[in-house]
């Protein structure tokens, strides 16, 4: 199941790619309810291997992008959320994107929610 969320996964994000590092999303794929048996973690885990060997490593946002689709092709209720630095260490403010399911961040270890205020959630 996790090799066939990832090749969705990246299906999608070869399908929303612009030119100029943008990016063209006119609908989301939903959440397939299905039973999860498995750990938010482990699913992340085993998303980002399928990744690596598929379309290698991407940047944050992309990763966002990848691994919410895929959580949501396993039945999670997962959210891509986009950040800006709320104080940047140089001007002008970054941004970052990250994934959360059910009010948790998955996707990275960063403090996210204390250092960047959402801009962008779907």
């Amino acid at each position: 199941m996790v090799r066939t969320a990832a090749m969705e996964a990246r299906e999608f994000l070869e399908s929303v790619r612009g030119d100029g590092g943008t990016y063209r999303i006119e609908s989301w794929p939903q959440m397939i309810p299905v039973r999860r048996a498995q750990r938010v973690d482990d699913v992340v885990a085993s998303l980002r291997v399928e990744q690596r060997n598929s379309v290698g490593f991407l940047d944050p946002v992309e990763d966002a992008l990848y691994v919410t689709v895929g959580l949501r092709g396993l039945g999670f209720p997962a959210s891509f959320h986009l950040g800006r630095e709320t104080v940047p260490a140089l001007p002008p403010a970054g941004f970052y994107a990250w994934v959360e399911c059910d009010g948790e961040v998955v996707s990275t270890s960063l403090p996210v929610k204390e250092t960047y205020l959402e801009v962008h959630r779907a």
